[in-house]
């Protein structure tokens, strides 16, 4: 691979979850809480953060559990730390602190423990749900550092470019894990665990109840 192809996947593509033996693998021993666990690749810190955010992307309902509930970190630590590349990992530690920054600095707080359901919400208001022209200007102002890196030009990275490709990604791998567990596919998704025949274009609710498919 190209170092610019190398360069241009950090941070784009850790969230893009493929389901593989060892994702599997991952997903069925992340299904309960473990004693003494400890993360692998994330700080103990990073760690307690990342969870503060899925818990907002991905909250306790009054009928679904949530993404503590599922010990979703133990799962997004562990793919990040045994399936993504070295570049990957390194974005994905990098760009928690950064967004933690910011985070912290539009809340008026000095440490991340300190910040509330309400202070993360805000910021994923600014980036997840911004408007096709701040999502373009972000993207691009990534990718502008991106192409930097290679030719030894880069600057500081990009804040909110960098704080966007996170979010997105670890969005994206959250709500994959949160589909491929065991209680949410077995109990709130349509599941069957030996597939029959294929039915295309068949009315959602007549099918499954309006539920989507568990993977």
């Amino acid at each position: 691979m190209q170092r610019r192809t190398a360069l241009k996947n950090i941070g784009l593509s850790f969230g893009a979850l493929t389901l593989t033996p060892t994702v599997a693998s991952l997903l069925q021993s992340c299904q309960t809480t473990e004693a003494g666990w400890g993360p692998s690749l994330l700080s103990q810190e990073d760690a307690s953060f990342v969870t503060k955010i899925i818990d907002v992307m991905l909250p306790t309902t009054a009928t679904v559990p949530g993404a503590s509930d599922l010990n979703l970190i133990q799962f997004i630590d562990a793919y990040l730390a045994k399936v993504t590349s070295p570049e990957e990992q390194k974005f994905a530690t990098m760009a928690t602190g950064i967004f933690a920054g910011v985070v912290q600095a539009a809340a008026g707080k000095d440490n991340a423990a300190d910040l509330t359901a309400e202070d993360i919400d805000v910021q994923l208001n600014k980036f997840l749900r911004a408007t096709p022209k701040d999502l373009a200007t972000r993207g691009k102002a990534y990718n502008d550092y991106l192409a930097g890196l290679e030719d030894g030009t880069a600057g500081a990275p990009p804040i909110e470019g960098v704080c966007q490709s996170y979010l997105f990604n670890l969005r994206s791998l959250a709500v994959r894990a949160f589909e491929g567990n065991a209680i949410i596919a077995t109990e709130h998704l349509a599941y069957a665990p030996v597939p029959g025949q294929q039915k295309g274009c068949v009315d959602l609710q007549e099918a499954t109840g309006g539920k989507k498919w568990a993977l």
